[in-house]
């Protein structure tokens, strides 16, 4: 299934930036893995997050389908690696691009939290604890809507959502949680460039959440990506974005230990694949999950 353009840039750019993570800190730690498993996940599996959505103690994946039918698939962990066959969701909102999960009712279930970057909004999903979830509830975030994260950015002890709004001029859409499942209009903050995915970390030691958002750079070449860290104000505001460059096209960003106590972010797309996002070309997509099994 071709993806449309909107969504094959974004869709390519998640996976192919997370393969080069998964095989850096290979690299780095000295860590193997036995031969991935695959498992069926819709038809152009574009994000996946993990938690225990069926209280069990085991881990489930929920995975945005950006396909035809916009879903959301939910897989549940048997706690050896594997997983139960796909359960569909309607995503409620069009070509979810991203997923993230919280308690955003505060009734001790995981919720999820998606992106639509065609509907240019996010639908939140509501847990039963049962593996299964409410019917969508949506919130608009800004136009195309490609990445959320989610994180207590006011100190009220509810989750709000971080949305990375990826047509210019871009930003970062922040929408405070109300405690109930639903979530206040957004407020958008500068990002500098367009930007197409957000991760949520404390990067000056404060105690306050800050933003780390990725930006492709500009078109049609991609050669100035960057990614911006915008410091939290613990307002629920952030500062000015501070971009630091990495060179050709960002794509998504993820945070990490240095091993000093410092966060240290990774942010990286291969050569090539610039090309390809810049004519806005779809490809082919296998539908499954494919996941890599730690040796022993």
């Amino acid at each position: 299934m071709r993806l449309s353009n909107k969504g094959s840039a974004l869709v390519w750019l998640g996976l192919a930036v997370t393969h080069l993570l998964f095989t850096a800190a290979a690299q780095a730690q000295g860590v193997s893995f036995i031969n991935r498993l695959d498992f069926p996940a819709g038809s152009v599996p574009s994000c996946v997050a993990v938690g225990d959505f069926n209280g069990d103690g085991r881990l489930d994946l929920a995975v945005a389908d950006v396909g035809v039918g916009s879903y959301l698939s939910v897989l549940l962990g048997n706690g050896d690696g594997s997983f139960q066959a796909p359960r569909n969701f309607p995503a409620g909102g069009y070509e979810p691009s991203s997923v993230a999960v919280g308690d955003f009712n505060g009734d001790g279930r995981l919720d999820l939290a998606i992106a639509n970057i065609s509907s240019n909004d996010v639908s939140v999903m509501l847990g039963n604890g049962d593996g299964s979830f409410q019917a969508a509830r949506n919130f608009p975030a800004g136009n195309y809507a490609s990445s959320v994260a989610v994180g207590d950015f006011n100190g009220d002890g509810r989750p709000d959502l971080a949305v990375a709004i990826s047509l210019f001029p871009g930003g970062v859409a922040v929408l405070l949680g109300n405690g109930d499942g639903s979530f206040q209009a957004p407020r958008t903050f500068d990002a500098g460039n367009p930007h197409g995915f957000v991760a949520v970390a404390d990067f000056n030691g404060d105690g306050l959440l800050d933003l780390a958002v990725s930006s492709l750079g500009t078109y049609p070449e991609y050669r100035d990506g960057s990614v911006s860290i915008l410091l939290g104000t613990g307002d629920g505001s952030f500062q000015a974005p501070r971009p630091f460059p990495v060179g050709r096209a960002s794509g998504s960003v993820a945070v990490g230990d240095s091993g000093r106590g410092q966060r240290r972010l990774r942010s990286r797309l291969p050569r090539r694949l610039h090309f390809h996002l810049a004519r806005h070309r779809g490809w082919e997509l296998p539908g499954a999950a494919k996941l890599w099994r730690r040796g022993r």
